[in-house]
């Protein structure tokens, strides 16, 4: 039997929040689908560590690079470091990215500086800095990572869902922008997912949650990477600036 084609062979792909959660999950299969992955990660050292060794024992061609996504000097030091190793940029994965959830009328400066920052200013420098590179290539991914309360709103997340509707703006910005020069710009939004963030939420509040959502069960880290694998390779075609809802169809 004819051995299956992967889908990024020997393609160049940047995920940021590589080291936990959907981030992870999303580093893993696009290293499967036989991409040279490099990692960003702010802080978890021993995390990074035990992904280079498990991917070193696998053979996979990776790389992880400890710094913040808002440092605009870290970045265009990574992605020049990068396009230098490997001679192209092919993909970028924004996955970065923080909560810090509250009431709006209880919502400090600081709870907004910081989630608003992480999320879409780092989205902004990583995408605006990659996109020379891919623009002289004529092609190029960037997947966004969003959310549903992006798309709908949810009152306990207004930072967090202003971030991510920013995030969804931004992406529409720069896709009617260099669409027709080769390059695909699209955004995924997951729902409940069941990772080590959902942790602190009140099994009340997932009840709740999935009580309108037509799948009525919590969603996998598996299930997102398989949408951003989909939204980084050349299936996607003739899909561009498209937010994909991966929320087993979240009513509200």
């Amino acid at each position: 039997m004819q051995e299956r084609a992967m889908l990024l062979k020997n393609k160049t792909v940047i995920v940021t929040g590589a080291t936990r959660g959907i981030g992870k999950t999303i580093f893993y299969r696009l290293a499967e689908e036989g991409a040279n992955v490099v990692g960003v990660y702010a802080r978890n050292d021993q995390a990074a560590n035990e992904i280079e060794r498990d991917l070193n024992e696998k053979g996979i061609e990776r790389s992880l690079y400890k710094g913040s996504v808002t440092d605009r000097s870290f970045i265009e030091g990574l992605m020049n470091s990068v396009n230098e190793r490997y001679g192209k940029i092919d993909v970028l994965v924004n996955n970065a990215g923080v909560t810090g959830d509250s009431f709006i009328t209880q919502m400090s400066n600081e709870q907004w500086k910081h989630v608003y920052d992480t999320n879409f200013l780092g989205t902004y420098i990583c995408a605006t800095t990659v996109l020379p590179y891919m623009e002289e290539q004529n092609e190029g991914n960037i997947v966004n990572l969003v959310s549903t309360t992006g798309v709908i709103g949810r009152e306990a997340q207004s930072n967090y869902g202003a971030s991510k509707g920013s995030i969804m703006g931004l992406t529409r910005l720069l896709s009617r922008k260099y669409a027709r020069k080769g390059l695909k710009i699209n955004a995924v939004a997951p729902g409940m997912i069941n990772t080590e963030m959902i942790k602190h939420v009140p099994q009340s509040k997932i009840d709740n949650f999935l009580r309108f959502t037509n799948e009525k069960r919590l969603g996998e880290p598996e299930e997102v990477a398989n949408a951003v694998l989909f939204l980084s390779s050349d299936l996607c075609g003739y899909l561009d600036d498209t937010v994909l809802k991966v929320d087993g169809g979240f009513l509200r």
